[in-house]
């Protein structure tokens, strides 16, 4: 019987088998690579995307941190890369912010340490800074400006004015002022507006300084010459005036003559005494005026006694008693020649109003400084605190001073009653010499008056025993 299938089919059909199992067994291995791979995938995809969350996060850090960000080590070169330029990012960032800070800071420091007020200003004339100088001279919160438009913050009417024109003309401005927050007190503001290329306005800058005391000074020393003018001139003209009326009548009246001739002394004698004590205001006004003076020990009974020989025989004319009340053994820490010249000022001054058949005390004693306060106290009085001082007062009969003088007393060429006091041969110098001279020594003088009751003027010293 022959075989059903032959040998060569048995072998293909084998052969078929065969292959099939193998394909069966290699798409089997395919999809066990297939799924290895697409998880191996996974997984490093997950790495990366874990590297790249530390890395954000890490510069995420640096943007809001003020201090040094260390950033993560990766093995992957590019992420390690991207690292490192990250972290240098960043810390050019901090050294730049840093710098930012610092040029802040030493801007706030200079703006708020500056005597005089800064405002700076952007093209719409809003508020980038001010200073505190600035918020006080002008009236508003410094901390509540920037932002503002000036306008809504400045109460000077003329800052807003010049302000607007220097903006449209581009011209620099400034005048003197009286803020509304500072009665009495003068500024001077400057405007200067900053332009670009276009001649557009981009900024402005405005300063204002207090310039009250130079202001005062300046009308002092305007009102000094002035004074000075007159006084010179007064007795200048006399002079010349007399003189020329001499020449006219000649030598054949020598009685009219001698009177002319007598004023023209008098005359001669205040100009000398108004340039006497022009030099003595000149030297204790002067800035080193207290190194110029030696001070020593100095017995008040013999500044005293100079006082009543010197003043005694012009009392005795006027028909004015000198009476003194000295406590034993008082000595001042004093320059005898200037304390002299500021007892027979006020001597002088008692003498020459005083009515006659009145008396005048000149009494000294020591006293703790709390105690020795009077009105229109002029001098260094602040510095005196626990001193035991030496008080000379100079005590008349008078008709006394009005209140309302009193406080300006002490000031040069101020006079109550000017006609009678240049009638009397007052240079007006008298009582702003004794204040200096106090000055100088460290102590303060005071005046009491009342109309009808005299006037007591008291000259406070350093006792000796209070320098050591």
């Amino acid at each position: 019987m022959k075989p059903i299938f032959s040998t060569a089919f048995v072998w293909i059909v084998a052969a078929l088998i065969a292959i099939g199992a193998w394909i069966a067994f290699t798409s089997e291995t395919a999809a066990v690579i297939a799924i290895g791979t697409v998880f191996l995938a996974a997984v490093h995809q997950a790495r990366i995307a874990l590297d790249v969350a530390r890395l954000s996060t890490s510069l995420e850090k640096s943007l809001t941190s003020d201090g040094a960000t260390s950033f993560p080590i990766f093995r992957r070169p590019l992420l390690a890369h991207l690292s490192r330029q990250c972290a240098a990012i960043t810390e050019q960032q901090a050294r730049t912010r840093n710098e930012i800070n610092s040029e802040h800071l030493q801007r706030q420091l200079f703006e708020q340490s500056m005597r005089d007020g800064l405002v700076v200003l952007d093209a719409h004339q809003r508020v980038l800074s001010a200073n505190a100088a600035a918020a006080r001279l002008l009236g508003f919160d410094p901390t509540a400006a920037r932002g503002r438009l000036f306008q809504e913050l400045s109460r000077i009417p003329e800052v807003n004015a010049m302000l607007e024109a220097s903006y449209k003309d581009g011209q620099r401005r400034h005048g003197l002022l009286e803020p509304p927050t500072s009665p009495g007190s003068i500024v001077d503001a400057a405007i200067e507006t900053l332009r670009d290329e276009s001649k557009q306005a981009i900024g402005a800058l405005l300063l204002i300084a207090d310039v009250t005391s130079e202001q005062r000074l300046e009308r002092m020393r305007s009102d000094f010459v002035a004074n000075v003018s007159h006084e010179l001139r007064t007795p200048i003209t006399n002079i010349k005036g007399y003189i020329e009326t001499i020449r006219q009548i000649g030598l054949s009246d020598a009685g009219q003559v001698n009177r002319f001739l007598e004023i023209v002394e008098r005359n001669a004698s205040r100009l000398g005494a108004l340039v006497e004590d022009l030099l003595s205001i000149s030297f204790l006004e002067s800035s080193n005026s207290k190194e110029r003076v030696t001070l020593a020990p100095t017995p008040v009974n013999a500044l005293i006694d100079w006082v009543d020989a010197e003043l005694g025989p012009a009392a005795e004319a006027k028909g004015v008693k000198l009476t003194r009340d000295i406590e034993n053994n008082l000595q001042l820490h004093a320059n005898a020649l200037l304390i002299e010249q500021a007892i027979g000022n006020l001597v002088s001054n008692a003498i020459r109003y005083s009515p006659r058949g009145s008396a005048i005390e000149i009494s000294a004693r020591a006293e703790n400084k709390q105690h020795a306060h009077a009105h229109a106290a002029v001098g260094n009085e602040d510095n005196m605190t626990g001193t035991r001082m030496g008080l000379i007062t100079v005590a008349d009969q008078g008709p006394g001073i009005p209140e309302k003088h009193l406080p300006r007393l002490f000031e040069r060429f101020y006079r109550v009653d000017n006609a009678r006091s240049r009638d009397d041969g007052g240079t007006g110098l008298g009582l702003a010499i004794v204040k200096h001279i106090a000055m100088v020594h460290g102590g303060t003088v005071t005046v009491e008056s009342a109309i009808g009751n005299g006037s007591r003027f008291t000259l406070m010293i350093p006792l000796a025993n209070q320098i050591q």
